[in-house]
């Protein structure tokens, strides 16, 4: 994978788990963005994008933003390979 592609995908992660920090904590939209964020994960870092669901879990929409998910799934793609 070419240095210029993964830094897009990585930038993209980031804006993404920013934007999921402010705007994610709205009740039912920060579901909505939760299961989009999953799929954006998916379509970014491939099935291991799918751990980015987990989000769903939490009704509230109030713990999940702090972390940053999809971030994490592309360092970690990034280091192994996945």
């Amino acid at each position: 994978m070419g240095i210029i592609k993964t830094t897009i995908k990585l930038i993209l992660s980031i804006v993404f788990d920013v934007t999921d920090f402010f705007i994610g904590r709205i009740p039912v939209f920060g579901t909505i963005f939760d299961i989009f964020g999953g799929i954006l994960a998916i379509f970014l870092w491939g099935s291991s994008g799918a751990i980015q669901f987990w989000e769903v879990i939490d009704i509230t929409d109030q713990f999940d933003g702090f972390i940053p998910t999809v971030t994490i799934i592309g360092i970690a793609s990034l280091i192994f390979n996945w």
